[in-house]
């Protein structure tokens, strides 16, 4: 305790990594490699700006001792890059990942792994500040790649046709975004989920709904808690008026939590089984998980803001508009503002993937329930 109230782990590192300054003054070495766990713990904590500093004196080290093309040197700065990137210093982030994916090509090779990470990284910086061809382009570069280097089914080869369909779908080219798409699941039905996503987001009513059967019937049985969550969530998107398949959802849910229990992604978990129980009915119920779901979080905006709006459609069906109103009111003042044009769907510039489109799709469904002039129109037939 100090004056009364808990230190933080924010202020425990930051007398750490003061304390560094002064007692390792000595052995710079020892002291880059400790800033950058310093550096790794912060941004591991969401503290972007925190770890910014600390970042920037170990890239500045190990290019004075070492040199640009040191492996050292070239990870210090792909790692100040992302920092710069979740902060919101877009330009900076770009110019320094331009100057790693140059670093790496002359270092390693062109279809090195590492390098096609740094043009994955690249991309995703060019979408961040609206040079949405140039994003595309890279990004068709390294699928290409991908493919020649890993195969069509390696998990990296995946990954790049997921980010370059969330680029086409931001920029809407929704045909070529759910046609990627559509290639992946046939690969690995994992990403159907995110097929599912952009297919709701597009309003491609009847293919969704194709979709989300196909992934619970799929998932039935999983003893894989990742496999049995996406599912519930993706049905779980729009309200459903079959009784079967909500009630498959609504176990697949439960099957989530119950196997990651001690999983890293349990409140993405807890999150699915609120969404679940609300669809099914159970208001009461849903408004107690969607409370622990939205606690358990510090640095997952997304899983907080989706669950605090599913929980106010909760309050509101439970006959409780004042509370479920003040609820949804603090919710919308937390949310990244909508699209100004929602066939092209960007996060303040950046492009967008799909749990903030989930967010989104929460809030436009909470938004017609609670505000609605009239009475509440039944869990059924919610507007979409």
């Amino acid at each position: 305790m100090r004056a009364g109230r808990t230190i933080t782990v924010a202020e425990m590192l930051g007398a750490a990594a003061k304390k560094l300054e002064t007692d390792l003054a000595g052995q710079p070495a020892r002291r880059a490699k400790l800033q950058a766990a310093l550096g790794a713990t912060y941004f591991a904590m969401g503290l972007y700006r925190e770890a910014i500093p600390l970042q920037e004196q170990v890239r500045d080290y190990y290019l004075a001792t070492s040199g640009p093309k040191y492996p050292d040197t070239l990870e210090a700065m792909h790692n100040l890059a992302l920092s710069y990137y979740e902060a919101g210093r877009w330009d900076e982030a770009l110019k320094l990942r331009e100057q790693v994916l140059e670093l790496r090509r002359k270092v390693l090779s062109p279809e090195h792994p590492d390098t096609l990470w740094a043009m994955n990284d690249l991309a995703i910086s060019y979408g961040s500040v609206g040079r949405d061809k140039d994003a595309i382009k890279l990004l068709e570069q390294v699928l290409a790649l991908r493919r020649k280097v890993s195969g069509l089914e390696h998990p990296d080869t995946l990954r790049a046709m997921n980010d370059l369909a969330n680029v086409y779908g931001s920029v809407g080219g929704n045909r070529e975004a759910i046609s990627l798409l559509e290639q992946a699941c046939e690969v690995d039905p994992k990403v159907m989920p995110a097929l599912a996503t952009w297919q709701t987001w597009f309003g491609q009513d009847a293919d969704y709904e194709a979709t989300r059967r196909r992934l619970v019937q799929q998932a039935e049985g999983t003893d894989q808690a990742s496999t049995a969550d996406r599912a519930a969530k993706a049905y779980c998107l729009r309200p459903s008026t079959d009784a079967a398949l909500l009630a498959k959802a609504l176990n697949l849910a439960r099957r989530g939590v119950e196997l990651g229990k001690s999983d890293p992604w349990l409140p993405w978990y807890q999150l699915s089984l609120g969404m679940s129980e609300y669809r099914n009915g159970q208001y009461a119920v849903a408004e107690r998980t969607l409370t622990v779901a939205e606690q358990t979080v510090d640095q997952y905006h997304e899983i907080k803001g989706t669950a605090r709006l599913f929980r106010a459609m909760s309050l509101f069906r439970q006959d409780k508009p004042e509370e479920a109103r003040r609820l949804f009111s603090q919710a919308e003042a937390q949310m990244p503002p909508l699209p100004e044009d929602e066939h092209k769907p960007h996060l303040d510039g950046r492009l967008v993937d799909q749990n903030v489109l989930i967010w989104w799709l929460a809030y436009k469904e909470a938004k017609a329930l609670i505000e609605a002039p009239s009475a509440p129109v039944s869990e059924a037939s919610a507007p979409k």
